[in-house]
């Protein structure tokens, strides 16, 4: 009977690792997508957004370890664990400041501290998710490649909307182009393995 349940967890285990290889070029596609729409944006700063990465990155390694106060704010704005990974709730308040304090004080807001700040907390959220998903087995490893994998492609399509707030960003149009050319190299994929 353990025999027949262990057998059933490596099946399932290695459908789960298709399915994170068939996610893994859907999520290499939208974001490639996701970065030349935004290299063709003319106002948008390229430089910004990889400083505001490489700055989260330093932080981390050089000046302290930012997961345990990012896990805090995340616990209290969400109860669930579960939608404390879906949701990186301080760039959700961030968007949503940015889009109404303009409005309701007529405020001008610095693109450059926008995309900086959003590139930070981005950041910030995927490294938080990295470091709540991790586990130390080939099954673990397996359930962190596929989720973290659906979960990235979420927290893009959450950035896009964030920065649509102070850039003409088609959401829609990048997230379609994305899962379009994603099904292109799956076919090339399965096209080389099967020559």
């Amino acid at each position: 009977m353990e025999e027949r349940v262990l057998k059933n967890n490596y099946i399932y285990t290695l459908i789960k690792f298709a399915l994170s290889l068939v996610i893994l070029c859907f999520l290499v596609e939208l974001t490639k997508v996701f970065w030349t729409t935004l290299s063709k944006i003319e106002k948008f700063d390229l430089n910004v957004l990889i400083i505001s990465v490489l700055s989260l990155f330093a932080f981390y390694n050089f000046i302290a370890d930012l997961n345990n106060f990012y896990k805090k704010i995340q616990n209290f704005f969400f109860r669930s664990s579960v939608f404390s990974l879906l949701f990186p709730s301080l760039l959700l308040v961030l968007g949503l400041g940015y889009f109404f304090l303009p409005k309701i004080l007529n405020l001008n807001i610095n693109q450059d501290v926008f995309v900086f700040l959003g590139g930070f907390i981005f950041t910030a959220h995927l490294t938080f998710i990295s470091r709540e998903l991790k586990g130390h087995s080939f099954t673990s490893f397996i359930n962190y490649l596929f989720t973290f994998s659906i979960l990235f492609i979420l927290n893009i399509i959450l950035f896009g909307l964030y920065l649509r707030n102070n850039f003409s960003l088609d959401v829609g149009k990048i997230v379609l182009k994305g899962m379009m050319d994603g099904s292109v190299l799956i076919q090339n994929i399965f096209i080389q393995i099967l020559q």
